[in-house]
């Protein structure tokens, strides 16, 4: 194929892609993009007022929790303390024995109204379970790697995590073995 051919069909391809998948704006990317990194970064400081804050009140419909590659759970909804509790139980995220680091890599974005977004990011969730407080010695390893999906809804102008669905690739070491046990609220 001759190079204006090429070209022709390369831009054709961008533009159906386009008009099958309206993009959002530069200043919703921004919003959603502090948002996608204060959902890891909470995680990883254990700070869980910052989660809470980019929370919707009820994370629900399109965007359900979804952790069925994780924990064998789905919740169609769930009021954001519920989430909250579930993330910061000593059995999962909330252990103090267990470090994380959720690291985005590339991001994908999809707007499906103007009050609904969905964003797809690579990740990869570093986990160290470590014998004690002091953190010399380390007990167990597990790095997870993975698509998340995260369902955005803006509600009263502000834009908020509404829902969320990982899709698990791989895992490394022993992932099985960083979680001491969680009995979550059940699905509904």
């Amino acid at each position: 194929m001759d190079h204006d051919r090429l070209m022709t069909a390369l831009e054709h391809d961008r533009v159906s892609s386009e008009a099958s998948s309206p993009r959002i704006s530069f200043d919703d990317y921004l919003s959603l993009s502090e948002i996608t990194f204060e959902w890891g970064d909470s995680y990883d400081a254990k700070d869980w007022r910052r989660l809470r804050a980019i929370l919707a009140p009820t994370l629900m419909s399109r965007g359900q929790v979804d952790y069925t590659e994780i924990n064998g759970h789905i919740w169609e909804a769930m009021s954001r303390e519920e989430f909250v509790s579930i993330m910061s139980h000593v059995g999962l995220v909330g252990d103090p024995l267990v470090h994380t680091q959720h690291h985005i890599g590339a991001s994908k974005w999809q707007k499906i109204s103007e009050e609904e977004a969905v964003g797809y990011h690579q990740l990869r969730a570093a986990h160290q379970r470590y014998t004690g407080p002091d953190r010399r010695q380390v007990e167990n390893k597990g790095h997870g790697y993975a698509m998340i999906k995260h369902f955005y809804r803006r509600i009263d102008g502000e834009w908020k995590l509404g829902g969320l669905r990982p899709t698990i690739r791989w895992n490394e070491f022993e992932a099985e073995r960083i979680f001491r046990g969680f009995e979550p609220i059940s699905p509904r």
